[in-house]
């Protein structure tokens, strides 16, 4: 990785590395080709249009959480008419905003047999190819990294119970929606569609696709893509329709990086180093999942060994106590004006930045194949005042 080329750029930025991204592509096209189905990418995990020409190659089109990430996919990567797919999910609509919605998207999913019963006929009206779904809580919990993320978790307001879908229900759909899990590797994703096939046999026969979301980490070193593609075929041996699957995360797993530049250190006998990029406003997984990023270079240990030779607490540039990084060993004493490197910062990154404190948003880049850095977007103040309102 021509390491050299990210230490000479403008801090804070995010860096997609197209290549790392590539290398996930080509993953997705085995997946596609020995299975038949459809990969869409959720931009509600990853949405920088500049890589998207890398994505589109291979994908089908994009998955949206509203109607701004449904007109991005759809004018950004790729509409209908371009042999591109959007499927738009929410929790609710309004008349309005499903109005709008509809201009853009291909597959609307509603997540209540309420909701389904009142907009569904002027979904039909307004566009008549439109495929309908229905999201179904399957009642099985298999995420284990945090409760945050579990839609089986009790009380979940995502999906309808099994025993909704009557065939008055059925009648009404053309897709059901199965999206349960978060990271998870290939016995989860095998445990997920056996459930459905087993449990869901009753309608599978009286729809035309299915989705059975995202959350397959199919790009992790410890996921078994043999064994995704024979939980599949074994799937596809019973329904005969359309699948879809549609992760965020993992078409962008290890794919890029957000540079930092140390602007201070305090010398207390826990050495603290201030950098200009925050885990509150940059890196908000780090506290809600909570986790801590790697850098290249660094180790990371516990906080009780701050005070060991080469080891710094690292803190972001707000005013929030809790706005810390992690801990690391370095090779050598950290400097002012060094810059940090921090991998695997695509995912779940930059879709989720504020500018908390007016702390100025990273700039978006791109790493070439060929090492060169391209800045893709710079923020500035009105970014800032805008979304305040000046």
């Amino acid at each position: 990785m021509p390491l050299a080329s990210l230490k000479n750029i403008q801090t804070p930025a995010y860096v997609a590395d197209i290549a790392a991204i590539r290398a996930n592509m080509e993953k997705a096209k085995r997946i596609k080709k020995e299975t038949g189905i459809k990969l869409l990418l959720a931009t509600k995990g990853f949405a920088m249009p500049a890589v998207f020409p890398v994505m589109r190659e291979i994908l089908d089109g994009t998955t949206a959480s509203g109607l701004y990430e449904a007109r991005l996919g759809a004018t950004h990567f790729g509409s209908e008419e371009q042999g591109k797919e959007v499927h738009t999910y929410s929790p609710a609509y309004t008349e309005e905003n499903l109005k709008e919605i509809l201009k853009y998207s291909s597959h609307i999913y509603f997540n209540s047999v309420h909701q389904l019963q009142k907009f569904a006929p002027r979904v039909r009206a307004a566009r008549k190819n439109a495929v309908i779904g229905l999201r179904v809580n399957p009642r099985l919990p298999l995420v284990k990294n945090s409760a945050l993320y579990d839609p089986s978790a009790p009380c979940s307001r995502f999906g309808v119970q099994k025993e909704e879908l009557t065939d008055e229900v059925l009648a009404q759909i053309d897709l059901l929606h199965v999206h349960n899990l978060c990271e998870n590797l290939a016995e989860d994703s095998e445990k997920l569609i056996e459930h459905v096939r087993v449990q869901f046999a009753f309608a599978l026969p009286k729809i035309k696709h299915l989705n059975l979301g995202g959350g397959h980490f199919y790009t992790h070193k410890d996921y078994d893509i043999p064994r995704l593609i024979a939980a599949l075929k074994k799937l596809k041996q019973d329904f005969a329709g359309t699948i879809t699957l549609e992760p965020g995360a993992a078409h962008v797993l290890n794919g890029g990086y957000l540079v930092a530049t140390v602007l201070d250190i305090i010398p207390h006998a826990q050495k603290i180093a201030i950098l200009d990029a925050s885990a509150s406003t940059h890196m908000p997984d780090v506290l809600e999942v909570p986790y801590t990023p790697e850098i290249i270079g660094a180790q990371i240990v516990e906080q009780e060994k701050a005070s060991e030779p080469n080891t710094y607490i690292l803190g972001g540039n707000t005013c929030m106590t809790g706005d810390v990084i992690g801990t690391y060993k370095f090779e050598k004493p950290l400097e002012v004006g060094q810059k940090l490197i921090f991998t695997d910062m695509m995912q779940y990154s930059f879709v989720k930045n504020t500018t908390f404190n007016g702390i100025p948003l990273p700039d978006l880049a791109l790493l070439h194949e060929d090492g060169r850095v391209e800045i893709v977007k710079h923020f500035g103040y009105e970014d800032f005042a805008g979304r305040l309102g000046a």
